[in-house]
């Protein structure tokens, strides 16, 4: 599985239980604006995780980051730039 953390390194995760339920509406929004995600608030750490595996990759995609807006980017680089390796494996067919 590959992982891409937004967060800098030796960063302090946010704040546990702030506001966790708004996170997990956070959370829900995302996997509703991106199909085929599996989006999740990861209370203890602090984070936003997505999963997936994309077309062209070998391995399971992993996205960390600490807010949704920071999630919602990540997600959508890993598609664009999973789109090139779906269009090369077309072309082979």
């Amino acid at each position: 599985m590959t992982a891409v953390h937004c967060r800098a390194p030796g960063a302090p995760p946010a704040a546990v239980g702030v506001d966790d339920a708004g996170r997990w509406r956070e959370a829900a929004q995302l996997r509703r604006d991106h199909p085929g995600w599996v989006v999740v608030w990861l209370a203890p750490a602090g984070e936003f995780h997505a999963y997936r595996r994309l077309p062209g990759a070998r391995r399971d995609t992993a996205l960390i980051a600490p807010s949704s807006a920071d999630l919602a980017d990540l997600i959508g680089r890993a598609e664009q730039t999973a789109r090139p390796a779906d269009r090369h494996a077309k072309d082979r067919t």
